[in-house]
């Protein structure tokens, strides 16, 4: 075989960077293409090979084949080329590695991990299988998995379109058997739904780390997998999801009937039971800060995650822009009408051209059995074709428009001027049957041209090879704007134009001046309505939009619909809207505009793929619009791939930076910026948030201006410049104000009041949010409202009102639970844990944490999961159940190792995790944990972790008896705290040198702290630290002396550390009863007590083993006499 040498440059392009891999058909090489500048790989065949006619044809097969498959999560095949006597084929370079590679070196994935995979590879198929393409060998080999977990599937060597014979026949066994389905097993034809039965051994091997059937021999494999059906997954790891199982042993059905019909099947299983990014907010579960990112678990809900803010909701109706053509699943036949020649030599009529093309376009009628190429394409191809709007287009050049744009019938023409009459003639070409047919219309003036234009459609309906039955179902969906001025019909149009290009405020204008020239013209008013909620004028918006369906009561059919359904979107109603925009899809599969605008309301109800699936037609259809690529961009972005996003959104940017369209330039600056936060590059983010500012002031956008001000505000706050973020937030709110945008409002005031409580401002907090609820429920948006509901509970958690928290809580929970978003739900109840926690009612704590955690695993959500473990973990350390809160913080570690997720999350359980291995005398342990928790807190710079850290160091040494080191850390953790101006850690401190001052002797001053330090527990309602603050004042009162007051807040600690079940706390109290009782001379109820603190002792050594009687707490206990 010829070997490429490194370094050498073949056919004078290609560098030979590496050798990647050697195969039965050649070798595999990394490559630079100097003529373009990007990394490739070659696949080179072997020169013994290159001679087989059939090995050459499967080598070319690959690249026809892929090169059918346009899609993100499929390897891009750029070319087949030979040089120097060397075929090969370029293809994209992935950065990262296969799946047996990854699957060799860690074993099996979590099912989170193995749910991403495997959703990205069902796209790949959903988009080969749509094409008529089955990869029939799908395998881990196949799958490249990048740096960022980007899925890529490769190698279409042996692929096979559905219409494509000759290169393999039934019989013969194609594929690897590890992975082949029963029926390639049986020699027979593979389909859509064998590819599926291969994507189930994958996932069943990513989930478990084996294939599903085992054999000594490849024949007795094969055989195996036609007789036996598989073991469920779940039956050899419990741990596996029951959707995920299920959706295993769907795929690996024997009999394909049973299978899923469709990778988008798969898919749709996958995401059912992923919790969707809705809120356009910060998910406040747990709550976090921005300037010192840890609440605690006793004055915040849960632990603190720094999620970033992703401002979808300042873009709200604006960032989504009505674009045009989608291309229809193979209609039977297909229509062009070309923009008519302008033959009066009158240049004030060149208007009428295009006008009449798009009139006609929706005149004729809509039906799946025909599809009418949009206008937008076929002006694209007269450009590419170099041809101007009014050459006369020749035989040849129709046909090569009926070529280009997959018509197979054109309709073509010009009109003419003789006095006021205004005539206009046209060919329907049938290249089908070659045959032209003559069309003629006649309008006595301009005014009539509409009438003209029915008697044309008519006419094309009539000529078109279609049935009588279809021809009819063209006429009942005809549909033509209802305005009898021509002049109001051309501002409509001009309208629509603009609207599609993105320039709202252009558009609006139009809309306005159709209006005006019509004022019964209701079609104008909807789409005027568009233009106003796009640039964020809600009130104008619903005004034009009530207009519009007033007028429309004296309409029928098409265009009252249309009109009802664009008010239910302006008006919010999204589920009625997607409903309607779903009919009007099926009833018009062309009209690009209602296929756009459902995409628009599946993205703004959250439905990210759906919304992703709809733009993807569109960026398909229509490559260089500006339109189409900021929404694939956005999308992407806001569902989470914003590395994925970016060439769409620079693409957009060049495009709208050529057009000179400034209003869009602005709006795709805008979502870069949004990108890069989500990338965590918040200069860059700022950067681009500021270019769309000056845009935005120039063009005197209001809205632009708010949406600008609100996103920079929450990159400021996330980088620590509360002062900056406030005066933007307000400047943002003012413009709202101003402009009524009242959702834009509320969405803002819902972001101020997360920065005023991150700043500790919680009253401010409060009449924000409270102000926000109040418009979110009058716009109908109930997640919105959800989230304002547990904000506020938030707020109330903060400021230690936990019943009034609950309430809250307990009213989101309503709204969530009616929404259905599990990961949602599971904030709240995590929130409602936390509450209830504070307030020491831990049975129910224990029961909203399980439901929580239970949600979050179902979903996938591992960060979620992780402070759900957490938050159980704290309080079964406070019941002296440490086995289990040991079992827990483990389980909340391995959770953010397999979500990769590091930071505050991952600092702040780590040093939870540090606390409790001291609690069980594990000090070494607890020492190096908390060694590393603290280099994770000073590394993200956080001083709220650095002084939890620093307390529970201490807390180590105080439990070792060393006592000097443990008033060292506690001195330090306060100091930590109060330049923090962190109030939770610097009474955790406090605290904590108060019991040091009792167990040195300096019980005089500790007392007064203690007493304060308890009411102050007692008035947060912090059950746990309110008997401990109670046990210690009875220490320094006993020390003192002081036998009734020690007696009395003895027996108050024991009474209620027994009805909350704190074992540890109650050990402590009965010995310390047991000590007052001996001093006053009760011998025998004082061995009584002493008894029943060594029991309780036994019962929590037999949990958390014999390291916690080393504690220098717990050891006196144990030691001393009977």
């Amino acid at each position: 075989m010829t070997v490429l040498k490194i370094g050498s440059v073949l056919g004078g392009r290609y560098e030979i960077l590496g050798l990647l891999g050697v195969g039965g058909m050649g070798a595999v090489y990394k490559a630079r293409d100097c003529e373009v500048d990007r990394l490739v790989v070659l696949k080179v065949i072997r020169p013994e090979l290159a001679g087989n006619p059939e090995i050459l044809a499967r080598f070319k097969q690959e690249l026809v084949l892929a090169r059918q498959i346009t899609h993100k999560n499929v390897i891009r095949i750029y070319d087949l080329g030979e040089a120097e006597g060397i075929k090969f084929i370029s293809m994209e370079y992935i950065e990262g590695q296969d799946l047996r590679t990854t699957l060799t070196e860690r074993g099996k994935y979590s099912p989170e991990a193995a749910a991403a995979i495997i959703g990205q590879v069902s796209e790949a198929l959903e988009a080969a299988h749509s094409e008529g393409v089955v990869h029939r060998d799908l395998k881990p080999q196949n799958i490249m998995v990048d740096k960022l977990g980007k899925v890529t599937v490769m190698d279409f060597g042996i692929a096979r379109s559905l219409e494509m014979p000759g290169l393999t026949q039934t019989g013969v066994l194609i594929g690897t058997p590890e992975y082949m389905s029963p029926e390639q097993a049986k020699g027979e034809d593979a389909d859509a739904r064998s590819d599926l039965f291969t994507l189930g051994i994958i996932l069943y091997e990513l989930l478990t780390g084996k294939t599903p059937h085992q054999a000594t021999s490849a024949v007795a494999l094969l055989v195996k997998r036609t007789q036996e059906r598989a073991t469920p997954p779940a039956k050899l790891d419990p741990t596996i999801p029951k959707y995920l199982n299920n959706v295993v042993v769907k795929c690996l059905e024997i009999d394909r009937k049973l299978r899923y019909q469709k990778a988008s099947e798969v898919l749709a299983d996958l995401q059912a039971h992923r919790a969707p990014r809705a809120g356009p907010l910060t998910l406040r579960m747990p709550r976090f800060r921005m300037v010192e990112e840890l609440p605690t678990k006793w004055l915040g809900p849960g632990l603190a995650a720094l999620l970033l803010v992703i401002a979808v909701v300042v873009f709200r109706g604006r960032i989504f822009r009505i674009l045009t053509n989608s291309k229809p699943a193979g209609p039977a036949t297909s229509l062009a009408i070309l923009p008519f020649r302008n033959a009066s030599g009158d240049a004030s009529l060149d208007w009428l051209g295009p006008e009449l093309a798009e009139l006609l376009n929706t005149d004729v009628g809509q039906s799946p059995s025909l599809h009418t190429v949009a206008s937008d394409r076929l002006r694209q191809i007269l450009h590419d074709m170099q041809l101007t709007p009014n050459a006369n287009l020749d035989a040849s050049t129709l046909r090569k428009v009926g070529e280009i744009s997959i018509a197979q019938t054109v309709v073509w023409g010009q009109y003419d001027r003789l006095g006021e009459q205004i005539r206009i003639n046209a060919t329907l070409q049938d290249f089908k049957r070659d045959r032209a047919t003559p069309i003629t219309a006649e309008a006595p003036n301009a005014n009539a041209i509409p009438g003209a234009v029915d008697r044309l459609a008519r006419e094309i309906r009539e000529n078109l090879a279609l049935s009588p039955s279809i021809v009819k179902e063209l006429e009942a969906q005809a549909f033509k704007p209802s305005s009898k001025s021509l002049s109001a019909l051309r501002d409509y149009n001009e309208g629509l134009e603009l609207l599609r290009q993105g320039n709202n405020l252009e558009g609006q204008k139009r809309f306005l001046a159709s209006t005006q020239e019509d004022p019964e013209f209701a079609l104008a008013y909807s789409k005027l309505a568009r233009t106003y909620s796009n640039l964020g004028y809600d009130n104008e918006a619903e005004q034009a939009s009530r207009k519009a369906v007033e007028l429309s009561e004296r309409l029928s059919g098409q265009e009252k619909y249309r009109i009802s359904a664009e008010h239910r979107a302006i008006t919010k109603d999204y589920a009625k809207a997607i409903e309607s925009y779903e009919n009007l899809a099926k009833a018009a599969p062309d009209d690009a505009d209602v296929q756009f605008t459902l995409g628009r309301l599946h993205e703004d109800a959250g439905a990210f793929d759906k919304a992703r699936d709809l733009y993807t037609k569109v960026v398909k259809a229509q490559p260089k619009n500006p339109n189409a690529l900021l929404a694939m961009g956005r999308v992407e972005t806001i569902s989470g791939n914003a590395q994925g996003g970016l060439d769409s959104l620079n693409s957009a940017l060049s495009l709208a930076i050529q057009f000179e369209n400034q209003e869009e330039r602005a709006l795709i600056l805008h979502v870069l910026g949004m990108a890069y936060q989500v990338l965590a590059k918040p200069d860059d983010a700022l950067n681009y948030f500021q270019q769309s500012l000056e845009i935005m002031r120039r063009l005197g956008d209001k809205d632009g201006i708010a949406d600008s001000y609100d996103s920079m505000a929450q990159v400021e706050a996330s980088q620590g410049k509360p002062q900056l973020a406030l005066t933007n937030y307000q400047q943002a709110i003012q413009l709202r104000r101003e402009i009524h945008d009242k959702k834009g409002l509320g969405d803002n005031l819902m972001n101020l009041g997360d920065l005023y409580n991150n700043l500790g401002k919680y009253d401010e907090d409060l009449k924000a949010t409270k102000e926000a609820l109040q418009i979110e429920r009058e716009a109908g948006d109930k997640g919105s409202e959800g989230l304002a509901l547990n904000n506020i509970g938030n707020a109330y958690f903060a400021k230690g009102q936990y019943e009034d928290a609950r309430t809250y809580f307990e009213q989101a929970l309503r709204i969530r639970q009616e929404v259905k978003v599990p990961g949602d739900i599971a904030s709240t109840l995590h929130n409602l844990g936390e509450t209830d926690l504070n307030l020491g009612e831990y049975d129910h704590a224990v029961t909203y944490y399980l439901r929580a955690l239970e949600l979050h695993r179902n979903a996938g959500e591992q960060v979620g999961y992780a402070a759900d473990s957490d938050s159980l973990a704290t309080l079964f350390s406070y019941q002296g159940q440490y086995g289990r809160a040991l079992k827990a913080e483990e389980d909340a570690l391995k959770a953010l190792r397999e979500a990769h997720e590091g930071g505050l999350f991952l600092a702040t359980i780590t040093c939870d995790y540090g606390g409790i291995l001291g609690q069980v005398g594990r000090f070494e342990d607890s020492q190096k944990t908390l060694d590393e928790a603290l280099r994770l807190a000073r590394g993200i710079n956080n001083q709220a972790v650095v002084a939890l850290a620093l307390n529970f160091q201490g807390d180590r040494f105080f439990y070792a008896g060393d006592l000097n080191s443990a008033r060292n850390r506690y001195e330090e953790a306060l100091r930590t705290a109060s330049r923090a101006s962190d109030r939770p850690y610097i009474f955790m401190s406090q605290f904590n040198l108060a019991k040091l001052a009792v167990k040195q002797g300096q019980s005089s001053s500790a007392i007064n702290a203690l007493k304060s330090l308890f009411r102050e527990a007692d008035t947060l309602g912090n059950a746990f630290l309110s008997v401990d603050s109670s046990l210690y004042l009875a220490e320094a009162l006993l020390a003192k002396r002081d036998y009734p007051q020690a007696r009395q807040e003895l027996e108050r600690a024991l009474a209620r550390s027994e009805k909350l079940g704190l074992r540890g706390l109650q050990a402590r109290g009965h010995y310390l009863m047991s000590k007052l009782l001996n001093l006053t001379g009760e011998k025998e109820e004082s061995r009584r007590q002493i008894d029943h603190a060594r029991q309780l002792l036994s019962e929590i050594r037999k949990d958390a083993g014999d390291g916690v009687a080393k504690r220098s707490d717990v050891a006196p206990i144990l030691q001393g006499p009977s």
